[in-house]
């Protein structure tokens, strides 16, 4: 007898659309209430009807019209503030040099090494934790690295993982896998220190170094057989041949905790790094190959692997090795995790001599998902890309109120709707169930969280960067995400939070994609 039950599916909430009437925001409805006013007034301070009709169409414009990275009434500040940076000079910046000698007068002064890092990332610093036995990798001499962020008050802890098996398993499987990954996500809600999960993928071509290392070593070591001559440039065609459709991943994931809520003697380094090791294990049982907390010198590499992306097949085990073995403080980590240069530019920011863009997703598929749809996006060998989620539990007492609130939106919506007649859609009359769904699973003990999602592309020369932006909007067509923007005038701050370092966007970044 076959189990004829439909398989589940999943099914991403709908952005909310806080402050609306009518539709519009709060910005917007302010521009056309201003419009209004001076249509009416003007004429009678100035005498002049085309002075108020003017200044009307001209908000009306600015509150309606889009604009290249979004609605014109978000694009025209920052097209400002972008103006007055690159006027001033304020748009670009170098590392001072030499590093070493900067990073031992700020050590001398007791302060941290933070002037060797762009305004993006000001505040963050790199420090050691002695590694114990609940933190894995006891026989590595290495501390466990965590990520202070002075700025906020935050430490967070980085974790190198993998993936599995999970495209090669059956259906059933694969909905056990995200169900125990559902209930990591619920364990980690209860923790109230914890501001934020993240993780990170930087995708490149495979480079295939160390192969062809290796290849040049073998044909080193027989210079005058033709035989192995032969055999090597098979060997090398071999590598040319598959080398485009491979790719190699850097994931990445990480937690932070506010330090500001933790008891008054408690050593902040120390609960991040505990909160760490609980959400480890609790990823291993869910099936997540995940390995020990990464050391000061892992997150410094992660920090270059996500300027240049092409870093990531390049060997470097030796060197790390060598380095973790040696027991490197923070500062020299702090050094080499900073770009050496950054140059902001309305539509790119060059970090070092890779240009980024930065998308965000503003709204998710809303049809039926199953596993494996964000594939495309994550595991097409498709040039320098990054994909990073931030995700920011929600309290329950919060979301009641949400839910609550949406619940009294969509009733609304749909009576005044069927008072005058009209047509109640879709998406608004399957709304109610959806908060129906959110309130029982509420009350089963999950958790809802806020989620930020940034896309990211990374080129050597803008040519190149724009055919990027385009295969990545191709590719996010293909998962049903069809409302990908890019943040123009704020590539910087998008980019400094994407690292896998746990940097909350700035105020101005969460304004702009709300």
């Amino acid at each position: 007898m076959t189990d004829s039950s439909p398989a589940p599916t999943y099914r991403l909430a709908r952005r909310r659309q806080s402050g609306s009437f009518l539709g519009l925001q709060v910005g917007p409805l302010s521009l056309l209430v201003f419009g209004l006013i001076s249509l009416l007034a003007l004429p009678l301070l100035t005498g002049s009807v085309l002075a108020g009709v003017a200044v009307a169409a001209g908000c009306c414009l600015v509150a309606l019209l889009p604009a290249p990275g979004g609605p014109a009434h978000q694009v025209l500040p920052l097209a400002a503030r972008q103006f007055a940076r690159r006027a001033s000079g304020r748009d670009r910046w170098w590392a001072p040099l030499p590093a070493a000698r900067s990073t031992a007068n700020e050590s001398r002064r007791g302060g941290q090494p933070a002037v060797l890092l762009p305004p993006v990332l000001a505040g963050l610093e790199i420090v050691g934790v002695a590694r114990s036995a609940a933190a894995g990798a006891t026989d590595s001499v290495a501390p466990i690295g965590v990520v202070r962020d002075r700025r906020l008050g935050t430490m967070s802890v980085l974790i190198s993982a993998r993936g599995t098996e999970i495209v090669l398993l059956d259906p059933a499987d694969q909905h056990q896998r995200l169900g125990a990954w559902s209930a990591v996500l619920a364990n980690l809600t209860r923790d109230s220190t914890v501001v934020q999960l993240g993780w990170s993928l930087c995708s490149a071509p495979a480079s295939f170094t160390a192969h062809r290392q290796w290849l040049a070593g073998r044909q080193a070591e027989h210079p005058a057989e033709p035989q192995h001559d032969q055999v090597a440039a098979h060997y090398e065609a071999l590598l040319d041949q598959i080398s485009p459709a491979l790719a190699d991943h850097d994931l990445r994931l990480w937690v932070t905790i506010d330090t500001r809520r933790l008891p008054r003697h408690a050593d902040p380094a120390e609960a991040a790094v505990t909160t760490a090791s609980t959400l480890l294990e609790q990823c291993r049982s869910a099936g997540l190959v995940a390995g020990a907390p990464d050391s000061p010198v892992a997150i410094a590499e992660a920090f270059r692997i996500r300027a240049d992306p092409g870093a990531v097949g390049r060997p470097r085990g030796a060197r790390r090795g060598l380095a973790e073995h040696a027991g490197l403080a923070s500062p020299l980590a702090g050094v080499h995790a900073g770009p050496l240069s950054l140059l902001n530019r309305w539509d790119a920011v060059l970090v070092d001599d890779v240009w980024h863009r930065m998308f965000w997703v503003t709204q998710w598929p809303g049809s039926q998902l199953q596993p494996g749809w964000l594939d495309p996006l994550l595991f097409e060998p498709d040039g320098m890309h990054t994909l990073a989620i931030l995700c920011e539990p929600i309290s329950s007492r919060a979301s009641r109120r949400r839910i609550t609130s949406d619940a009294v939106q969509v009733e609304s919506a749909v009576a005044a709707r069927e008072r005058y007649g009209f047509r109640v859609p879709t998406h608004l009359a399957s709304a109610q169930t959806a908060v129906d769904q959110r309130e029982v699973e509420l009350q089963s003990g999950h958790a809802e969280f806020g989620y930020l999602a940034l896309a990211g592309v990374a080129a050597h020369t803008l040519e190149e960067l724009d055919e990027a932006s385009r295969r990545l909007m191709d590719r996010a067509a293909q998962t049903g995400i069809t409302e990908l923007r890019a943040l123009h005038g704020r590539h910087d701050r998008a980019w400094a939070a994407s690292l896998p370092g746990g940097r909350a966007p700035s105020q101005g970044l969460r304004d702009a994609v709300r």
